[in-house]
C-alpha cells in the first residue's frame, strides 16, 4: 500500500507528472487519505483538485470490481465523510462516486441529502442505483416533504426502480394539478407497470414532447397490465393510442393489441388494415397474420 503523506503530497505536487502517476495509483492508496483528497478537490488550485478529484474516482474503481474487496467498506465511509463535510464540489463528486459502490448501510445518510437544494440531484442519482427496498423507501419518504420542483424527479427516481411499493403514492400524484408533477406521475406509473388501473391526465392537456412522454407512460402500462391478466384494462389504453393520428401511437396500440390475442383485440386492429397511413396500414396487416398464424 502507498504510503498516505507521500501519496498527498504527490497529490498536491506542482508538477503534472508527478500529480498524474499519484492519480493513477490511488487504487492503492489507504481510504485514511479520502478526506485530505476532498479538501484538495474543493481546493482552489485547479490543477490539484482535477487530480484529487481523478484519485477518489481511481479509488472508486479499484473497489468497485468487487462487492467484498477488502477496502470497499473503508472507501464508502471516506467517501460519507467527504459528503458531510467536504467543500461543495468535493461532496457533489463523492456522492456521485457513491452511486457506484453505497450499498443499502449508506441509505439514511445519503437520504439526508435530499433535502439540500445544492447535492438533492447526486442523493436522488445515487439512491436510484443502490440495490434494494431501503433506498425505495427513503425516495418514497422524502417524496411528501418536498418542494415541488424536485417531486418530479423523485417520481421518476420511483420509476427507474420500478418501486412497486410506490404504486398508491404515483397514482395519487398522477391527478396532482401540476403539470409537471402529473406528468412525471405518468411516466413513472408506466414503467413501475403496478397491477392496479390508473386515471392517467388528459393528453390533449399537454403539448410536443410532454404528450409524447405521457402516452409512452400510458402505453408501458397497458403492456404491464396485459402481461399481469387485465386486458380489458389493457385494451383502453390501446383504444385511446389507436383513435389518435399519431402513426407510432397507433402502431404501439396494435403490437400491443395482437399480444392480447383476443377476439376483441382482432377486432379492435382490423379497421386499420385499410389506413390511410401506410405505416399504420403494414404494422396492422403484420400484426393480424400473425394472430391467424
Amino acid at each position: 500500500m502507498i504510503d498516505e503523506q507521500k501519496f498527498l503530497a504527490a497529490i498536491r505536487s506542482s508538477n503534472a507528472e508527478e500529480r498524474f502517476a499519484a492519480w493513477r495509483d490511488a487504487g492503492e492508496a489507504p481510504p485514511s487519505a479520502i478526506p485530505a483528497l476532498g479538501q484538495l478537490a474543493g481546493g482552489a488550485d485547479p490543477a490539484v483538485a482535477k487530480a484529487a478529484a481523478e484519485a477518489l474516482t481511481t479509488m472508486v474503481h479499484a473497489v468497485g470490481k468487487s462487492p467484498g474487496a477488502a477496502n470497499r467498506g473503508a472507501v464508502v465511509k471516506g467517501l460519507l465523510t467527504v459528503a458531510e463535510q467536504g467543500p461543495l464540489p468535493a461532496r457533489v463528486h463523492a456522492l456521485r462516486l457513491l452511486s457506484n459502490i453505497a450499498g443499502e448501510d449508506s441509505v439514511p445518510a445519503i437520504a439526508n441529502y435530499l433535502k439540500s437544494p445544492e447535492l438533492r440531484e447526486e442523493a436522488v442519482f445515487a439512491l436510484e442505483r443502490i440495490p434494494g427496498s431501503a433506498a425505495a423507501k427513503a425516495i418514497m419518504d422524502a417524496y411528501p416533504s418536498a418542494p415541488a420542483d424536485f417531486q418530479p424527479r423523485l417520481l421518476a427516481a420511483l420509476g427507474h426502480v420500478r418501486a412497486t411499493d410506490a404504486a398508491p403514492l404515483v397514482e395519487r400524484a398522477l391527478h396532482s394539478g401540476n403539470k409537471e408533477i402529473a406528468l412525471a406521475a405518468a411516466r413513472a406509473y408506466g414503467r413501475i407497470g403496478a397491477k392496479g388501473w390508473a386515471a392517467y391526465p388528459a393528453l390533449d392537456a399537454y403539448t410536443g414532447l410532454q404528450r409524447n412522454d405521457l402516452m409512452d407512460g400510458m402505453l408501458r402500462q397497458a403492456d404491464a397490465l396485459a402481461r399481469q391478466g387485465g386486458p380489458a384494462e389493457a385494451m383502453a389504453i390501446y383504444r385511446t393510442a389507436l383513435a389518435r393520428p399519431e402513426e407510432h401511437w397507433q402502431c404501439a396500440a396494435i403490437v400491443g393489441l395482437s399480444k392480447i390475442g383476443t377476439t376483441e383485440a382482432a377486432a379492435a386492429i382490423q379497421p386499420k388494415l385499410k389506413s390511410d397511413q401506410r405505416t399504420v396500414r403494414i404494422t396492422a396487416q403484420q400484426a393480424w397474420r400473425r394472430m391467424a398464424g
